[in-house]
């Protein structure tokens, strides 16, 4: 067991900005999961969704020195981060969107039945392909709230809007996904 592992967010923070960088790998270990679920639900290859992941984490070590606690949880830094590098790399490659082969989908190997993980992975593409009939507001507070597991107040400092709009907006999004999902 680590050292870092019972220490909070803010003292890794400053001990990865003090030249420690095996407080920086925890935090990349507590949040690297949550970023790439995140960053996939918008892609349709797992390995842009990889690679955009180590970018994230790469621009926030780059960064870290110019850092400062201010009351914003450091999972909704990294998600404005990791939000920034889905629409950079959008840029970079047109919009264009790709089908997505076989051998993109996630097989895990701890499933003991292959047909089970294949019918899993196409369940989730398909939620992948509704989501992308949702505003992109509306995508980003579902993604935020539900696959990267932020609070309210967390994915509103993500999205650089207030709780109570948060709120609201993931309301609107739960009823036009819902409606979306009744008609298919």
């Amino acid at each position: 067991m680590s050292k870092w592992q019972e220490v909070d967010d803010i003292q890794l923070l400053k001990a990865a900005q003090s030249g420690e960088a095996e407080a920086y790998g925890e935090l990349y270990e507590r949040y690297a999961g949550r970023v790439f679920r995140f960053l996939y639900s918008h892609l349709d290859n797992r390995l842009d969704a990889e690679d955009i992941t180590e970018e994230v984490f790469l621009r926030v070590w780059k960064s870290l020195s110019g850092y400062r606690e201010q009351g914003v949880p450091f999972l909704a830094y990294l998600f404005r981060i990791a939000r920034n590098a889905l629409i950079d790399h959008y840029r970079r490659s047109g919009g264009e969107k790709k089908d997505v082969a076989l051998e993109d989908l996630p097989l895990k190997d701890h499933r003991p039945d292959p047909v089970e993980t294949v019918m899993i992975n196409l369940e989730h593409q398909k939620l992948r392909q509704t989501l992308e009939h949702l505003r992109e507001d509306y995508r980003t507070v579902l993604v935020l709230r539900f696959l990267g597991e932020l609070s309210p107040e967390e994915t509103a400092h993500a999205m650089g809007r207030s709780s109570g709009a948060i709120r609201v907006l993931q309301h609107r999004a739960l009823t036009a996904l819902r409606s979306l999902m009744e008609g298919a």
